[in-house]
């Protein structure tokens, strides 16, 4: 039996992002592993087996689709990243914890 899989977004749910619907998977998610980080859709079916290989295609397509989307998000996940960097307090690499 087929269903359609459909991408929401809904603000409630992964900020917004787009997802899979009935999931918390984020399109971003899936897309980057695989266009950015050389993963395979079987490797990804490994890591979310409630998935199955339409619902990852279905994301993959949307990630491709939407570009400036997913460089939004892209941008937006560096930005949180650096401002959370910023505002710890642990030790950095390199840094010498005792002085």
């Amino acid at each position: 039996m087929s269903t359609t899989v459909r991408i929401v977004k809904t603000p409630d749910i992964l900020h917004g992002r787009p997802r899979i619907e009935g999931t918390r998977v984020g399109v971003f998610t899936l897309g980057a592993a695989v266009r950015e980080h050389d993963e395979s859709v079987d490797d990804l079916s490994g890591e979310y087996p409630d998935l199955d290989r339409e619902e990852i295609e279905v994301a993959l397509n949307y990630y491709d689709d939407h570009p400036e989307l997913m460089d939004y998000i892209r941008t937006q996940k560096r930005l949180r990243k650096q401002d959370v960097l910023e505002r710890s307090r642990a030790p950095t690499a390199g840094s010498d914890a005792n002085s």
